[in-house]
């Protein structure tokens, strides 16, 4: 309660002492509630599925914009993840042997395999590869190394800077928001870990964690899922089989026998666009449906989830996501403050 709405209540508060020491322990309990600290969620799930993005995307939701300093580092790594991506492409369109359309791009593609990985990335020392990504793009050998990129490790933020290389390549370019929320390699530069919003005027923070030993959790846990890597590999096994063994082995941890699970299927995007070139059912020959249909594919993902709970009775949540569509979210994450609230109703049954 500010100062002047204080003084302005005690106007037409009656002249007796109980008004005034009910008025004085309201103030009291106010003052307690910004001295709570926030409710904290924990957020977890598969390699690659899309974490840094959700808490970025979080972040930029709830107003909170990143500072100059900030957008600088995000440039510098927009700058690397373009080199690297564009390195992978040549060594592996070298690799599959596919010829290129252009054999002016050699000069190209030698720039990129002797690249100085410790230079200081700035606008003025990313020039020389601002022609080399362009013309290397529009080649048909390059286009056919990423469209083969299931095969090997390859980040899938480069496509849409390499679509922007004449903007970004500006000498006076600064990332968009949209920039940051593709931008990749930000790891090294930054430690994103902690964000902070707000549900029914509570405060509430979004944590990302990779253990969970000795917490007892009774508010909801978010888990991210790559949905569209359903043909991708990690260190050994499918990225979605990953992403099913990790959340069962999250359902049959003890501490969080009282958490409701949000899982939220990410890069619906990729998703919709790989359904058209890669059967599922070569990785997932159990599928039944229309390989070629999203809502068979969605539903397909929802239910191997669904069965990797067993017999666990606690309530799941399910929601269909892209998280560098600002627009998309900011509709998913009105849904999950609905879920939130739902769940913490029926954990303290009042429903």
């Amino acid at each position: 309660m500010s100062k002047a709405l204080h003084r302005l209540s005690q106007c037409f508060l009656p002249d007796n002492s109980d008004a005034r020491r009910r008025s004085r322990e309201i103030d009291a309990m106010l003052k307690r509630d910004r001295l709570i600290p926030p409710v904290v969620i924990f957020l977890a799930g598969s390699r690659k599925g899309g974490k840094t993005t959700f808490l970025k995307q979080m972040r930029l939701i709830n107003g909170a914009e990143y500072n100059h300093k900030e957008v600088l580092e995000f440039r510098e790594a927009i700058y690397d993840d373009i080199i690297q991506g564009m390195r992978v492409l040549v060594q592996e369109r070298n690799k599959l042997g596919i010829p290129l359309q252009n054999s002016a791009n050699e000069k190209h593609e030698m720039l990129f395999n002797s690249c100085d990985w410790h230079m200081n990335l700035e606008p003025y020392t990313f020039q020389p590869y601002v022609e080399a990504v362009n013309s290397l793009w529009k080649d048909s050998g390059i286009q056919e190394a990423h469209r083969r990129r299931t095969d090997f490790e390859f980040c899938e933020s480069v496509k849409y800077f390499c679509d922007n290389i004449h903007r970004i390549g500006q000498l006076n370019y600064l990332p968009y928001n949209q920039d940051i929320l593709y931008a990749h390699s930000f790891g090294q530069y930054f430690v994103l870990r902690d964000t902070p919003f707000a549900i029914a005027e509570s405060s509430w923070r979004l944590i990302l964690r990779k253990t969970f030993f000795g917490i007892d959790f009774n508010t909801p846990f978010f888990y991210i899922i790559g949905c569209s890597d359903y043909d991708r590999t990690g260190f050994e096994d499918n990225r979605l089989v990953d992403s099913l063994n990790y959340f069962e082995c999250l359902c049959r941890n003890g501490r969080l026998r009282n958490c409701p699970f949000i899982l939220f299927f990410n890069k619906m995007d990729l998703l919709a666009e790989k359904i058209h070139t890669t059967d599922i059912r070569k990785n997932f020959p159990e599928f039944q449906g229309d390989p070629h249909r999203l809502e068979d594919v969605q539903e397909f993902l929802v239910q191997s989830f669904q069965k990797r709970k067993g017999d666990d009775s606690r309530q799941i949540f399910y929601h269909m996501t892209t998280a560098v569509d600002t627009e998309n979210f900011q509709k998913v994450f009105k849904s999950v403050k609905d879920d939130i609230m739902l769940s913490i109703c029926k954990y303290f049954s009042l429903l």
